[in-house]
């Protein structure tokens, strides 16, 4: 992204909250298990940021969490950049007061119980709209879990983060950032996000957006240089047209994926209760996105393996020509699934020409297919499978991306031959370090070369260790094969939509 655009989120009311050199927190004491407020600000001085800008404050304790406390704002020395309050909800609106005399622009209102309470609710509500207003104040809330942001500081801070976000541990930073109107969706998917390589930079629980909502996070992530590609958890779309403008001119260079919760009396009905947002009918939401480039989803686990997709994408800036692929695999029947699953999504599993077939015959058993699936049972060489067979699918020219199907644990392999009384010899330990120092480098230089995406999977569980080797390589693996073809038909159509676009 260009400096310019860099220069204009500077100023930004977002980058401010994401970014604040310091912070006053109302709500944490000493008590971190039964207090939500004591983990929340446990997760900020774990972020290793803030040099010692944090200012709790408490009416009766002099320490909270071994830091000096403030019985009121009005005792910290400076004006703190940012507030965070976790507090009854009937104390908010006589906090935010006193944050406004104090000078405090920007804050995160964790505290519920506003319009999603019936009319108590809805007039605390108003109030804090006036204060805001009176004050000339932005802020995040009410009823979310606030923020996570991995880029904390960057590039000054190298490794910092800052995560208001309750008990939950971060997410691994990478291009993706998520706007969610649900914190459970914001903050919890972090424990499946780490285990399948999908790396979140920037996660916003907006909640009540009683005064910064989706359309506001996304003009600022329209424009940051750290930002890729966006998921949404959407109950509500306050301003329609803008929401509907502006997406048209984000999703041709970031994609945006989302999940749209409402739809149904029962949805309805639990998501009044839970931010007081009045849900329209499925219908409108989906032409909407149909309209504007957006990939939609039902489901949590599609939510998250289509940003991954998406990221390694643009990370790579690999996208396919077109919607053929080639499949390699040690196992006739997960190659047949994956064969009858993309052409259910409309892709092709072309028949190979005659002339790669012979090429590919050199190196198979007599007993392996070539057509497509490349079905190699009873193989011997895993280099082959990883490396020698997917650049000769690249260099045919015949595939627009390639899935390889027979992704073991090594160490597992290993841990057999031993445990049953055999020894390794050395050619068993080397091929395990000549398979883990070439195959992600090999592939990411044939992707790169051939502008192809590579897919991997295996019949493993993600905590497998050989399974994480290719997720720090960043390289897109799969427990199972389901959700391959799945993915890769949404990397075709949005490369289709960009390419229409540009």
């Amino acid at each position: 992204m260009s400096e310019n655009n860099s220069e204009s989120i500077k100023d930004n009311f977002i980058e401010k909250i994401l970014n604040p050199k310091s912070i006053c927190v109302f709500g944490a004491n000493n008590n971190l298990m039964t207090t939500m407020g004591s983990m929340q600000l446990r997760n900020i001085i774990a972020g290793g940021g803030f040099n010692g800008n944090i200012f709790p404050v408490h009416p009766r304790l002099e320490k909270v969490q071994g830091i000096k406390a403030y019985q009121s704002i009005f005792d910290i020395p400076i004006i703190p950049d940012l507030a965070f309050i976790i507090l009854p909800t009937r104390i908010v609106p006589q906090v935010m007061e006193e944050c406004g005399q104090k000078g405090v622009k920007n804050l995160i209102i964790t505290s519920g119980g506003f319009r999603e309470s019936g009319s108590d609710g809805i007039e605390l509500s108003k109030q804090i709209d006036e204060i805001a207003k009176k004050y000339n104040m932005r802020f995040i809330g009410p009823n979310c879990l606030g923020i996570y942001n991995g880029w904390y500081g960057y590039p000054d801070k190298k490794n910092a983060y800052f995560n208001t976000f309750w008990i939950y541990l971060p997410h691994k930073r990478g291009n993706i950032s998520i706007i969610s109107q649900s914190g459970t969706v914001a903050a919890q998917t972090a424990f499946h996000t780490n285990d399948l390589g999908i790396k979140i930079g920037k996660s916003i629980s907006v909640g009540n957006e009683r005064n910064i909502d989706l359309v506001d996070v996304l003009k600022y992530l329209k424009n940051d240089p750290l930002t890729d590609v966006i998921g949404l958890y959407i109950e509500e779309i306050k301003q329609g047209r803008q929401f509907i403008k502006l997406v048209k001119e984000i999703t041709p260079k970031k994609p945006i994926v989302a999940i749209y919760a409402g739809g149904t009396k029962a949805a309805a009905r639990s998501i009044m209760s839970h931010t007081g947002s009045i849900s329209a009918d499925s219908k409108i939401y989906e032409a909407v996105f149909k309209e504007t480039g957006i990939i939609s989803t039902n489901s949590i686990m599609d939510f998250l393996y289509y940003l991954r997709t998406l990221s390694q994408a643009q990370s790579y800036n690999i996208f396919p020509r077109g919607n053929r692929i080639g499949i390699i695999t040690d196992s006739g029947g997960p190659g047949a699934m994956m064969t009858k699953t993309a052409e259910l999504y409309g892709l092709e599993v072309p028949e190979f020409s005659q002339e790669l077939q012979s090429e590919i015959k050199k190196y198979i058993p007599k007993t392996a297919s070539s057509v497509n699936p490349v079905d190699i049972t009873f193989h011997e060489n895993f280099m082959n499978m990883f490396i020698k067979f997917p650049k000769l699918l690249m260099k045919s020219h015949e595939i627009d991306a390639v899935i390889v199907f027979g992704v073991y644990d090594f160490d597992d392999i290993m841990n057999v031959i031993e445990k049953s009384g055999m020894k390794l010899d050395e050619n068993m330990k080397n091929m395990r370090e000549v398979f883990e120092t070439m195959v992600p480098k090999s592939i990411k230089s044939l992707m790169k070369k051939y502008s192809i995406p590579v897919f991997f999977a295996g019949p493993y569980p993600y905590r497998y260790p050989w399974m994480q080797k290719f997720v720090e390589h960043d390289l897109p693996i799969f427990s199972m094969w389901d959700d391959i073809t799945k993915c890769f038909n949404i990397l075709c159509r949005y490369a289709e939509y960009r390419n229409k676009l540009s």
